[in-house]
């Protein structure tokens, strides 16, 4: 990851490498550990708990055991995480609209400059590729740049 930055955003797409085995999961293991050993601080919106829950739920690893599991891991990381209210929901709405992506993927870029920082996704088709080029701060997971 280019330029190390102590605080950063990320998307759903890293939360669920960290309890699934995908491309760049040990890249999104990297960033989680440096959050809980208090190198790096993780910003996150509240919704990125019912989007990472729904896509463990979908997993074909994973049953009701395991998902309760894997929620109950995610909110013991203490992720650093920002309610949807209006002002962010606003922000997300431009973000939407310019970069022509859904609302649910334009929260974390939105989140990431109201607080001065960039987000990484590990969505290179959606939040990387059509946000970045439109100027918002997004950064690819492990460096790739296409």
């Amino acid at each position: 990851m280019a330029g190390f930055q102590t605080e950063v955003v990320i998307d759903s797409s890293i939360a669920v490498k960290w309890f699934s085995i995908e491309d760049a999961t040990d890249e999104a293991l990297i960033l989680r550990n440096e959050h809980i050993t208090g190198k790096r601080d993780l910003w996150v919106s509240d919704l990125l708990y019912h989007e990472v829950a729904n896509a463990l739920r979908y997993k074909p690893d994973f049953d009701e055991k395991k998902l309760t599991i894997a929620v109950h891991d995610l909110f013991g990381y203490h992720l650093n995480t920002r309610a949807i209210g209006p002002d962010l929901l606003r922000a997300a709405s431009a973000v939407a609209y310019r970069s022509d992506v859904t609302i649910y993927d334009a929260i974390p870029v939105a989140l990431a400059k109201l607080r001065g920082t960039f987000c990484i996704t590990a969505d290179e088709n959606t939040q990387f590729k059509k946000a970045k080029a439109k100027g918002y701060p997004v950064q690819l997971l492990a460096g790739k740049t296409p």
